[in-house]
């Protein structure tokens, strides 16, 4: 298989291509998610690459799929997309493209919170951040193979709050963007898995709180925040819809609520993003009796 991948990469253009490269949408947004298909016999092998990455396509019966996921913070732009494609007789195909990267206007908040929350002194809890934080790095530096998630859905039924890529000042001095979505949900609701995957994390982080993440393959992780309580453990393969735990408070938060977020190979993409490209955003119907309006918590 890596003989044929170098192949490819090398002799991209031994052929013309036959079958087709298709893109769900000609462009995005900073922190959107696009479908990239190569349409015809299913391949021995199918890589693309698209803003510096090797990105390889999940075979399926009419070809091969990916997505393609914009950092909220990559420059705007037209970024070349390349596929090779290596058919059945060992022939290699050659597509070109692009895709281009427009700027999002993403909003802006200020806060006046204590500096404690804000930027932590206690070299304790130093040390753990930066454990954590590298933690993570590694987990998400991580590609499985095989993308499995399928239809996306939203983890709880509740409206949106603090949205994706939201512009934060804390104390008067800027801070990191936020990563993810805030659902306004009540203490205690059920958080499902918007998808497929396996958990390789839950358990407790500084800033987060409880948290699971999911790996979805390929690249593509899902994270649930500052929960109540966990129903899951580490190394559990989940289908979508499973229990991961309960909306809390955990972590540094001021209130009850989920933050849901997500990467695709370490770029941050808004998970709403998720829905449109896999599945349709769904508004599933409240639970009888535990749908009241909840404090309009966040993350910070």
């Amino acid at each position: 298989m890596k003989i044929l991948l170098l192949l490819a990469l090398l002799f991209w253009a031994t052929a013309a291509g036959a079958g087709e490269l298709q893109l769900s949408a000609p462009r995005v947004a900073t922190g959107g998610v696009v479908r990239l298909a190569y349409r015809g016999a299913p391949p021995v092998l199918a890589v693309a690459r698209w803003n510096d990455r090797l990105i390889y396509l999940e075979r399926d019966r009419n070809g091969a799929h990916a997505l393609l996921g914009a950092d909220l913070a990559l420059a705007p732009g037209s970024y070349p997309l390349t596929l090779a494609v290596v058919d059945r007789s060992g022939a290699s195909h050659f597509f070109q493209s692009a895709l281009e990267v427009f700027a999002t206007p993403f909003p802006e908040e200020r806060l006046s919170l204590p500096a404690a929350m804000v930027n932590p002194r206690d070299p304790a809890i130093l040390a753990r951040i930066e454990r954590e934080s590298k933690r993570l790095a590694a987990l998400f530096a991580k590609e499985t193979p095989g993308l499995r998630a399928g239809p996306f859905r939203r983890p709880v039924p509740d409206p949106a709050g603090s949205s994706f890529g939201l512009r934060r000042i804390l104390n008067g001095s800027p801070r990191s963007p936020h990563g993810g979505v805030d659902f306004r949900s009540p203490l205690g609701r059920r958080v499902l898995a918007a998808g497929a995957g396996r958990v390789v994390f839950a358990g407790a982080l500084y800033f987060t709180g409880n948290t699971v993440i999911l790996d979805h393959g390929e690249g593509l992780y899902t994270l649930y925040a500052h929960l109540q309580r966990l129903d899951c453990r580490t190394g559990n393969d989940l289908e979508g819809g499973a229990l991961l735990g309960r909306v809390g408070s955990s972590g540094r938060s001021t209130g009850p609520h989920l933050h849901w977020g997500a990467k695709l190979r370490g770029a941050r993409i808004d998970p709403l993003a998720l829905l449109a490209v896999t599945g349709k955003s769904l508004d599933s119907p409240r639970t009888p009796g535990n749908n009241e309006p909840s404090p309009d918590g966040g993350d910070l």
